[in-house]
């Protein structure tokens, strides 16, 4: 199943792409769900559907699920609880929310139910809305921050004993430590890892990032996008809108138009790979009339596309253990001055601005400093001297 992410600068543009792309792709005669994550959800306004735990139908062939991961995050802290042996008297609605751990919930959730018992895939398409870059950014990275963590202040490695001094180096000691507590706290880190790898799956899942078309979004994305990429997702077209049409004659709006005209300009250029779908501003989706303003807009915006198409498909981040082993990540419209590389023992720590990532090599260039890095157009290549 062809899994799309919509996430770019905040506003209302990222929930209005999703929905305009999920009525298209219905249409087209896709059967398609899509959903939002996260604390709020425009598509239960733009849809009428409000809030539920299961998929609505609209359509025949569109249906809507805005998820509450709040009892997914229940079912997690009972699991904690009884697998670590846990008396502590709180309850699941005293309990903060990390950031990003939300919405790897409801991503899990999300491919625990596009199943059917049968095993026969109920959607050929699913849409998320997946709010801000910032957001979904935190979410890619909290199973590698879970790790780093695991390893910083107990000693545990990604697999028993892979590096024998982790133990020495720990700042809680082991001793410390109930026994039973070293297997459990492993099962976590490589659960996390697990739902992250499945669920975000490169070769099944894409990003299509909305541009929201003003000076200060385009230099949010020349980070944002080569973050998404440096995580293992393909950001494979850009969505810029909502779009004042060009033909504005209120003087007062002729300056926004002239900027998002130079903004959509200066993304071709800098992502020529990629297409500029165009999302046409509308004055209002929601209500009785929203399903038709979604289709006309979802028209305007696939005029010279499909909705369920691949853009790219080259991977984000490729590796290779041969003879020649290496590992090359896409960070297409990076700066170079934005881009910051550290080796960590068996991982290359990658900086993109305030974004970073631990990477483990690949298995042929672990405990190695014979290794150089080259920047080839957008591509990152790690390899041996």
């Amino acid at each position: 199943m062809r899994t799309l992410l919509f996430t770019g600068n905040g506003g209302q543009g990222i929930g209005l792409a999703a929905a305009a792309t999920a009525t298209a792709a219905a249409r087209a005669g896709q059967r398609t769900l899509v959903v939002s994550i996260g604390p709020s959800h425009s598509l239960s306004t733009l849809f009428g559907t409000g809030n539920a735990r299961t998929p609505v139908s609209i359509t025949p062939n569109l249906s809507v699920w805005t998820l509450d991961v709040s009892h997914q995050v229940s079912v997690l802290w009972e699991q904690m609880r009884g697998r670590f042996g846990m008396k502590l008297a709180i309850g699941d609605d005293e309990l903060p929310l990390v950031p990003g751990l939300d919405v790897l919930l409801g991503l899990e959730q999300l491919r625990q139910q596009q199943q059917r018992r049968d095993g026969v895939a109920a959607y050929d398409l699913l849409i998320v809305d997946a709010g801000p870059h910032d957001m979904l950014l935190r979410t890619l990275s909290l199973p590698d921050s879970f790790r780093w963590g695991v390893r910083l202040l107990f000693g545990l490695d990604r697999d028993p004993g892979r590096n024998s001094a982790s133990p020495g180096q720990a700042l809680v000691p082991l001793a410390l430590l109930p026994f039973d507590w070293f297997d459990q706290l492993q099962a976590a880190r490589v659960q996390l890892e697990d739902i992250r790898d499945s669920v975000l799956d490169g070769r099944t899942t894409t990003i299509r990032y909305v541009l929201r078309p003003d000076a200060v979004a385009l230099e949010e994305a020349r980070l944002a996008i080569p973050a998404l990429q440096l995580h293992g997702l393909t950001v494979e077209a850009l969505v810029a809108g909502p779009l004042l049409p060009d033909d504005m004659v209120d003087a007062q709006l002729v300056p926004l138009v002239q900027s998002q005209h130079a903004v959509t300009v200066a993304a071709t250029e800098i992502w020529p790979l990629r297409p500029l779908l165009r999302l046409p501003w509308h004055a209002d989706v929601a209500g009785t009339a929203a399903l038709a303003a979604l289709a006309a807009l979802g028209t305007a915006l696939y005029a010279d596309h499909q909705p369920d198409m691949r853009y790219i498909t080259v991977p984000a981040i490729e590796q290779c253990n041969n003879d020649a082993p290496f590992i090359a990540i896409d960070l297409p419209g990076l700066r170079r001055e934005a881009l910051r590389l550290t080796l960590s023992g068996d991982e290359l720590i990658v900086s993109v601005g305030p974004y970073r990532r631990h990477i483990l090599l690949p298995v042929a260039l672990r405990g190695s400093s014979n290794i150089k890095a080259s920047r080839e157009g957008d591509r990152v290549l790690v390899r041996r001297r």
